[in-house]
């Protein structure tokens, strides 16, 4: 009976061991991630960040196996990334898949969903710049700076 008492301090020693190890593991897992999202927030270019998280998504490895007892299931990793959305106001909100996406805000998006939403924001953009041309402020009233 002793022995295995010792050997149930010692697991529970390992177990607290582990559970730092995690923590540590975790605390800078996280600040890796809110420093992506700060980047994609308040970076001077609206690009795309990483942020170390992945989606796990099951794909079907033979789609074209029309019996559904013999498809062959995987699952697959995708990465995601930061991106700030930033177009013209008339297009507040964004939606997709019937999911808005509001001026301003850092979403995250797989390499598909990153391109597409890029692709739709860089429409928007030029929808603004052949309505308005390339003067964004043309219909605004002119403000006298005074100093």
């Amino acid at each position: 009976m002793a022995r295995s008492e010792q050997e149930i301090e010692k697991l529970l020693e390992q177990m607290e061991e582990l559970k730092a190890q995690l923590a540590i593991e975790k605390t800078a897992r996280t600040a890796a991630e809110s420093m992506a999202h700060a980047l994609a927030e308040f970076g001077s270019n609206n690009e795309e960040h990483a942020t170390g998280k992945t989606l796990r998504v099951k794909a079907c490895a033979n789609p074209t196996e029309r019996d559904v007892k013999k498809q062959i299931w995987k699952e697959i990793e995708f990465p995601l990334y930061a991106y700030k959305i930033d177009v013209p106001p008339a297009f507040n909100p964004l939606s997709t898949n019937g999911r808005e996406y509001y001026i301003g805000g850092t979403y995250e998006f797989t390499e598909r969903g990153l391109a597409d939403i890029k692709a739709r924001v860089a429409q928007c953009w030029q929808h603004e710049k052949n309505i308005h041309g390339d003067n964004p402020n043309a219909y605004r009233r002119q403000r006298e700076d005074r100093a």
